[in-house]
């Protein structure tokens, strides 16, 4: 398994340097360029430190793998550039840089325990994980629906709905590695959203 773990972790990061190297190309994009730098370096660190548990299963490993591999997917299926109106691209704009705010927050929470396969390194309960328990999968789905309404293209809405599929799945094998590694993330996933806040937390 470690031999599978470092393939899709390592492939991840090799996927998001080729994200970075294509946005570096357009200045507007270097913000989410120095995310994806920020989640390559973690993904790094969390590669060379053993897992206190880990998911196994196929549907879960599947899923990270696919994942893993989705960017460079929609440069593939949907390449760029688009061209669309301004007050299309200023709405895909702030979708986006909404969606970068909540992934810096949550990067920076998670740090090490940052991981491509559903792993429990440690149980993470403050920032944006005070509300909800995948706060990077919404914000990673935010960020797409905010390339789906610049680019308005049948091919990237079949593509994020295949990618929301996918964070699914691997939201569910990640609370499975968790509730097995710490009995009291039962107690954590009733009170807490898995994608959405509960609005009691809120207030």
């Amino acid at each position: 398994m470690t031999v599978i773990r470092a393939a899709i972790q390592g492939t991840a990061v090799l996927v998001l340097c080729g994200s970075i190297r294509r946005m570096l190309a357009v200045p507007l994009y270097w913000p989410f360029a120095a995310v994806l730098g920020l989640e390559a370096f973690w993904l790094l660190v969390s590669l060379c430190r053993a897992p206190r548990w880990m998911d196994v299963r196929p549907d879960g490993v599947l899923a990270a793998a696919g994942i893993a591999v989705y960017p460079a997917l929609i440069a593939w299926l949907a390449p760029g550039p688009w061209v669309e109106p301004v007050w299309r691209f200023g709405v895909s704009y702030a979708v986006q840089i909404a969606a970068l705010a909540l992934q810096v927050w949550a990067f920076l929470t998670l740090r090490s325990a940052l991981t491509q396969l559903p792993e429990a390194h440690r149980l993470v309960r403050t920032g944006p994980y005070r509300y909800v328990r995948h706060p990077l999968y919404t914000a990673y789905s935010l960020a797409f629906i905010g390339a789906c309404i610049g680019a308005m293209r049948v091919s990237m809405w079949l593509l994020f709905a295949g990618f929301v599929l996918l964070q699914r799945v691997r939201a569910g094998a990640e609370e499975r590695v968790l509730l097995a590694a710490f009995p009291e993330y039962e107690a954590y996933a009733a009170a807490t959203g898995r994608f959405w806040p509960k609005w009691r937390n809120v207030a």
